[in-house]
């Protein structure tokens, strides 16, 4: 019959156990973690495997995931239950954009704000691979906010345009939730 009793680990083997588990964790903190989800790489291993492109400034990423198209207005989220939030700064006289990846069907929900400065925007969605320009509009106005939801009719970026037609730089504050991969400023 055999000893049920497991081995006795000696204080020795213990400790180099725990010191090669405190240094491998070290590795993968600095090597994966910090690029990944906040851009910081201090060995370059992060940009050269394409984790870097994974953070943006103030969020960090979400899976991209599957779930017909549409655009609906929808009550705000309460701030609590908003998955990511960014602040981007729309230059005077410029414009910017700002997407996400979505599978098919995936979900957005979003909810956008400046503090009262308007912006022209179009809310749009590009199909992954198309090389012909195609883009699709959402939703295209003038307004200083924005709220809904996206059902995505295709795999591929989906994100705003912003453009400031104002002499001074505008915050907008965005809001998101769903299945997504932030791809960040465009």
């Amino acid at each position: 019959m055999q000893d049920r009793n497991p081995p006795v680990q000696s204080t020795k083997s213990l400790t180099i156990a725990s010191l090669s588990a405190t240094l491998l964790a070290g590795v993968v903190l600095i090597t994966a973690v910090l690029p990944a989800e906040y851009g910081i790489d201090p060995t370059g291993f992060g940009q050269m495997t394409g984790l870097t492109s994974l953070a943006s400034p103030s969020e960090t990423g979400s899976a991209c995931s599957e779930p017909v198209q549409a655009v609906s207005a929808a009550q705000p989220a309460a701030p609590s239950q908003w998955q990511d939030t960014v602040k981007i700064v729309v230059p005077a006289g410029e414009g910017l954009e700002y997407k996400f990846h979505l599978a098919k069907g995936a979900n957005l929900e979003y909810s956008w704000s400046t503090n009262g400065a308007v912006l022209y925007f179009d809310f749009h969605g590009e199909p992954q691979g198309d090389k012909t320009g195609y883009f699709k509009s959402y939703k295209e106005t003038t307004d200083s906010q924005s709220s809904g939801s996206l059902s995505a009719p295709f795999e591929g970026s989906h994100g705003w345009y912003w453009e400031n037609k104002s002499n001074a730089p505008v915050t907008v504050v965005l809001n998101t939730k769903g299945a997504y991969r932030i791809l960040g400023l465009m």
